[in-house]
């Protein structure tokens, strides 16, 4: 009895959500650990934060990478809060330990993430953004990807190593995974923004032209439904390359669901569920 009585406790532990502090573990057992870092060489010494999940400073083991835009929202308590999320779904054998690393894009001035996130310039009239979507990701491949490999025990072979983000942050994920699937194995594009660009300067060219499913070892989508990004297109274009529902892609459009960061974090387990499957 006393044995079933603790181990409530410990469960109660683990699922409270009380603290502000990604590393304060008095709400969840078996805690991983969440640190800020930067690599001057990559974005200017950009913010960085890395989570490396619960055994990881006890064992040698090597661990996928996921790698997450927008990374000042992916671990506050008012943001996705990735670590709670990801530490849930580790106890429960839903998903294997992962490291993470949420990349930040500046607030000032607000067209870097604009700049970052988006491959093309658009619109072509008037003020026109983006257009260093594909800079910031070889920026990832060539410059921190190598540091992060040096520095912690990653799997860094593309069949373990992802990106992912939400919106805009979703475009440059998928990108990167259609564009350089030989580093970026593994696609999270959350409500992404596939409508930016036009013509020749498209995701759509993008993926029509790639050799998938042979690069690309998952991709995930999502979407809600009728106001948020539309996926249907993208779903169309990968299932005529090979791609196969449920085995190596996962597209998903939820009824009601809106273009929000809560509506993603209420996503995100199932995402790392199919990316990271036991």
């Amino acid at each position: 009895m006393r044995l079933v009585v603790a181990a409530a406790g410990l469960l109660l532990l683990s699922c409270s959500k009380s603290t502000t502090n990604p590393n304060d573990s008095g709400w969840r057992f078996l805690p991983g650990h969440v640190e800020e870092f930067s690599v001057p060489a990559f974005r200017g010494g950009r913010r960085l934060v890395i989570y490396l999940p619960p055994g990881y400073a006890t064992s040698n083991q090597r661990y996928p990478v996921l790698y997450l835009n927008d990374g000042q929202q992916i671990f506050d308590v008012n943001g996705v809060q990735a670590n709670r999320v990801c530490e849930d779904l580790i106890r429960g054998g839903e998903i294997v330990p992962i490291i993470m690393v949420a990349i930040s894009v500046p607030a000032v001035p607000d067209t870097v993430r604009f700049w970052d996130y988006a491959p093309w310039r658009f619109p072509e009239s008037g003020p026109a953004l983006g257009g260093g979507g594909d800079a910031y990701v070889r920026a990832v491949r060539d410059t921190l990807k190598p540091e992060i490999d040096r520095r912690f025990r990653t799997l860094a072979d593309a069949v373990h190593t992802g990106m992912a983000g939400y919106s805009l942050g979703g475009l440059i994920s998928a990108y990167a995974g259609l564009a350089y699937g030989r580093t970026f194995g593994l696609v999270g594009a959350c409500s992404p923004t596939y409508g930016w660009g036009a013509g020749s300067d498209s995701i759509y060219t993008t993926a029509q032209s790639g050799g998938y499913p042979q690069l690309v070892t998952r991709y995930y989508q999502d979407s809600g439904a009728p106001d948020d990004n539309y996926i249907g297109t993208m779903e169309r274009i990968l299932v005529s390359h090979g791609f196969i529902n449920g085995i190596n892609l996962m597209s998903v459009t939820l009824s009601g669901a809106v273009h929000s960061v809560p509506a993603w974090r209420r996503r995100f387990p199932d995402m790392l569920r199919f990316l990271f499957k036991p």
